[in-house]
């Protein structure tokens, strides 16, 4: 269940007054199975949503129902107390009510239309900031404490080249927090056209490809044409920008070859050393979908490497 949904119940059951409370992992320390920020809320016959499963999930949940905050509370759930786990998850409970409406109907709006949602959590309440670039995290205050959390699709995931392997790609990204833009030169495209996961497709002009991608530590961008020329001409472009992440798709081969003509038409060696390429890790990837798999799981390693 991804930002939006689990909002949109949330949302439902206080205009409904169900009696609801959101539970969010505001902080993690050591191996645990829900990180900050994940959240689940809870009903009194449903859970949506989850903080990482297990035994916390079930203790949360239990608590929520027998004994829920009177407003936002703060626990702490020792792992290695009751579970092969070693760390700890410190988890906010706030109990959803009339005066949340505002908060919960500004997520969803934010969320329906694409865009992110800067939501707090502290002893007073829930509520939605308006910062376009909060600062994230959980820190202790004067007052007690407050997590700023961002909802929705902020990393954004372009793929350039629409044929199979990136229909196959797209259906496992829409599984992972990424916004998914799919660009390719060819109009008609059966498999651009079925491509049903991706928030957008475009048919560009890879002469103009940098213009079509964002910049910045929230662009990931996986090259991924149906040809040699496309390939080189678009990591030509975009080897330049500022990304978070640039992968080739290609044999060892083909990525050897493009480089190495890149670097003799005067690309910086630095630059071209910092492509993904081959993207994707090594697990004998052969079809589409495997290949998909294979870049997944590299986006995800990614990804959690900023974390540590």
């Amino acid at each position: 269940m991804d930002d939006l949904d689990l909002y949109r119940h949330a949302l439902t059951a206080v205009e409904r007054g169900d009696p609801a409370v959101l539970v969010v992992v505001v902080d993690a320390e050591g191996s645990v199975p829900g990180t900050p920020g994940a959240a689940m809320l809870v009903l009194p016959t449903l859970a949506v949503g989850t903080v990482g499963g297990g035994i916390a999930e079930a203790r949360m949940i239990e608590r929520a129902r027998a004994h829920p905050p009177t407003g936002v509370d703060l626990t702490e759930f020792r792992h290695s107390e009751e579970s092969l786990c070693s760390g700890t998850q410190t988890l906010a409970l706030a109990k959803l009510g009339p005066a949340d409406t505002a908060s919960l109907a500004g997520v969803v709006e934010r969320l329906a239309v694409g865009e992110t949602a800067h939501l707090t959590l502290s002893p007073s309440g829930l509520g939605l900031a308006d910062d376009a670039e909060p600062s994230t995290g959980f820190r202790r205050t004067a007052s007690g404490w407050r997590f700023d959390g961002v909802l929705g699709l902020r990393d954004v995931l372009v793929l350039i080249g629409g044929g199979h392997v990136s229909l196959a790609l797209s259906r496992v990204a829409a599984t992972l927090p990424y916004r998914i833009a799919v660009f390719d030169d060819r109009a008609n495209l059966p498999t651009l056209d079925a491509n049903q996961w991706a928030h957008e497709r475009r048919v560009v002009d890879y002469a103009e490809i940098a213009r079509h991608v964002p910049e910045g530590e929230h662009s990931w961008v996986v090259i991924m044409t149906h040809g040699h020329h496309g390939d080189r001409k678009v990591l030509e472009h975009l080897v330049g920008l500022d990304l978070r992440y640039l992968g080739l798709l290609g044999s060892r081969a083909k990525i050897a070859a493009i480089l190495s003509a890149l670097a003799a038409a005067g690309i910086d060696r630095a630059r071209l050393d910092r492509v993904h390429a081959p993207v994707g890790l090594e697990i004998g990837s052969h079809t589409p979908a495997e290949i998909a798999v294979s870049i997944a799981a590299e986006l995800i390693r990614e990804r959690n490497l900023k974390r540590q």
